[in-house]
């Protein structure tokens, strides 16, 4: 059942300038559990000094960090065609991933990367295998999920070809970050998820309204959530669940942005939780 799972609220990267503070409103609002990135306001989760100083602030304010999206500039997507950047981007995850399941994470989101400009989709998926059987085993070491994220046009994956990839690469480290603005542009939201589900192991929650990747609340957008959340609910390996509205006015596309409550209130309605 969904009201079993906890739901990650992910402020947006960019929206604030001190963890402190912002994790504090968080908190505030009733919020119990948070999304990481590299990078979050003032502190640099990749740096040991202010991991340590992170997991202090959360610890103070009963957040618990359950989620974690990769870093997603420089080289980390997983189609990285550079050979001498690979292994940078390897280490990268790799690095993040230690760190933050020091603060308790349990899945860490990758993107593929979009397809290749020279038309090669088959070197691509090579190097995607190629990135997983290195990240996999370390993943499995430190009790973190990888999740692979679906994505939309331009990218290297169509949804089939990723759950074929999960399907065949059959690791238990591996599995899907169902992400439902990707799916409403390609197709409909919950029939994508109803597809992946069997490896879903993660979502990032999100709207727009079918023309661009915009990051709006639910509501705002054009997704019919309710068969989205009645498929969730037959999610065999999703562990929780993660919001990705941007909500802020760093982002041009966000509509009628709210408090952290009231963004977490509309998540919590949408998707039958209680809220605390």
């Amino acid at each position: 059942m969904l009201a079993d799972l906890d739901l990650a609220y992910h402020v947006w990267s960019g929206s604030f300038e001190d963890f402190e503070t912002a994790y504090r409103q968080v908190a505030e609002a009733g919020i119990r559990s948070i999304v990481l990135t590299a990078q979050r306001g003032n502190l640099d989760l990749r740096e040991r000094a202010d991991l340590v100083e992170a997991g202090r602030i959360l610890k103070g304010l009963g957040l618990a960090a359950p989620a974690c999206h990769c870093q997603d500039w420089g080289p980390s997507n997983l189609t990285e065609p550079d050979e001498d950047l690979r292994p940078t981007m390897v280490q990268m995850h790799t690095g993040l991933m230690a760190k933050v399941a020091e603060l308790g994470c349990r899945t860490f989101v990758l993107h593929l990367g979009p397809k290749p400009k020279d038309g090669s989709d088959r070197a691509a998926w090579d190097r995607i295998r190629d990135a997983v059987d290195k990240l996999a085993p370390r993943a499995e070491e430190l009790g973190i999920l990888l999740a692979l994220e679906n994505g939309f046009s331009g990218y290297v994956a169509t949804n089939q070809q990723l759950l074929s990839f999960v399907a065949e690469y059959d690791c238990p480290s591996v599995g899907i970050c169902y992400d439902s603005g990707h799916a409403h542009l390609v197709d409909d939201a919950a029939a994508v998820l109803r597809a992946l589900s069997p490896y879903v192991v993660t979502v990032h929650l999100h709207d727009n309204d079918g023309t661009s990747d915009q990051h709006l609340l639910p509501g705002q957008g054009t997704i019919q959530w309710e068969p989205v959340v009645e498929a969730l609910g037959d999610c065999p390996r999703l562990i929780h669940l993660e919001t990705e509205a941007a909500n802020c006015t760093q982002w041009p596309p966000s509509r009628e942005v709210c408090s952290y409550r009231q963004a977490y209130a509309r998540y919590c309605k949408v998707l039958g939780l209680p809220l605390v």
